[in-house]
């Protein structure tokens, strides 16, 4: 594996984004953010001003066209796209899900074309799909979901992921873009504050700040800690060996609500009294086979649960401290 010089990133003003463009920065490489506003206070969080200023950032809506002039422009060794919106958005406007998750993600490619089509060595695209292209755990029966599972997703959110997993393949067999697409479920850490699943950091926050908060769900879920997010798009995205079009789901820790929340009183007590649970299951499996992940990607970092909420809990104290943390 090789890192690339320059790595373009789509809606890094967001939580993945930032914590990508700190692993990115503090690894050496060129990092260009296409995102619809600058937004930084996810990249205040992770990074000094001096790392910060290090980043380039280009203004753009990635459902319009001019997106894919700017992306040739910066003419990028990688992609990373994480430029969406999320589940609730998705189902109270699929219109404009649709526009950004899909639309998007073709201009996205549409990029990788066009900077092809210079003489320019194609960009790999590493983008973020979702565990939500599968069904609720009663479509598997006791089986794990993994890369060759049939997805079967019940949300728009998780139509328009997997609608972008086979845009992604069409790609590849008829213009030669090499992809990986990733799917993870509920990552959580410092910066996830949108979203159905941002629900369990946002109640580590809430505990800490000393207010109440509510889960809205109670079912299982699969956490996997955003530093291990961060790895797991950097290392794809510098491995210059595929030439495929690839998708992996990604593991994780497996518990429900009640399980994180007893994790989360162990290092903070008074989430017992502050946190509640609500609703029932999250309409994605919960069972994920990670193992051909990490057969290809052996060194990727891993983060137990416990591991994870230790460091989460003790970067949500700093903030608190420096009067930076919100829920």
């Amino acid at each position: 594996m090789s890192s690339p010089r320059h790595v373009l990133i789509t809606g890094g003003c967001g939580f993945f984004g930032a914590w990508i463009c700190k692993r990115l920065i503090d690894d050496g490489d060129q990092v260009t953010v296409v995102d619809v506003s600058l937004f930084t206070k996810r990249w205040e969080m992770l990074m000094t001003p001096a790392e910060i200023a290090k980043i380039t950032f280009i203004q753009a809506n990635i459902d319009e066209t001019s997106f894919v002039d700017a992306v040739v422009a910066a003419k990028p060794d990688a992609i990373i796209h994480l430029a969406g919106v999320q589940m609730p958005t998705c189902k109270a406007n699929p219109v404009l899900g649709a526009k950004v998750n899909v639309i998007g993600t073709l201009h996205v490619f549409e990029a990788a074309k066009a900077i092809a089509a210079t003489g320019a060595v194609v960009p790999k695209i590493v983008y973020a799909s979702s565990a939500a292209v599968f069904g609720p755990d009663a479509e598997y029966g006791e089986q794990a979901v993994g890369d060759m599972s049939a997805p079967r997703p019940t949300s728009h959110y998780g139509a328009y992921k997997l609608c972008g997993e086979f845009a992604a393949k069409a790609y590849f067999v008829s213009n030669g873009i090499p992809s990986v697409g990733l799917r993870p479920l509920t990552v959580y850490g410092p910066g996830r504050d949108m979203g159905l699943t941002s629900f369990p950091s946002r109640s580590v926050a809430a505990s800490i700040m000393g207010q109440k908060f509510d889960i809205p769900f109670s079912g299982p879920t699969v956490y996997i800690h955003i530093r291990e997010i961060a790895d797991i798009f950097v290392q794809c995205a510098r491995d210059v060996s595929v030439h495929d079009a690839k998708v992996y789901t990604i593991g994780g820790d497996t518990v429900d609500t009640k399980t994180f929340v007893q994790e989360l009183t162990k290092l903070v007590p008074e989430a017992a009294d502050l946190i509640t649970i609500s609703g029932g299951d999250l309409p994605i499996a919960s069972k994920i086979d990670d193992a051909q992940l990490r057969k290809d990607y052996p060194q990727l970092i891993r983060l137990p649960l416990a591991a994870g909420l230790t460091e989460s809990v003790a970067m949500y104290k700093s903030m608190k401290e420096m009067g930076t943390l919100t829920v």
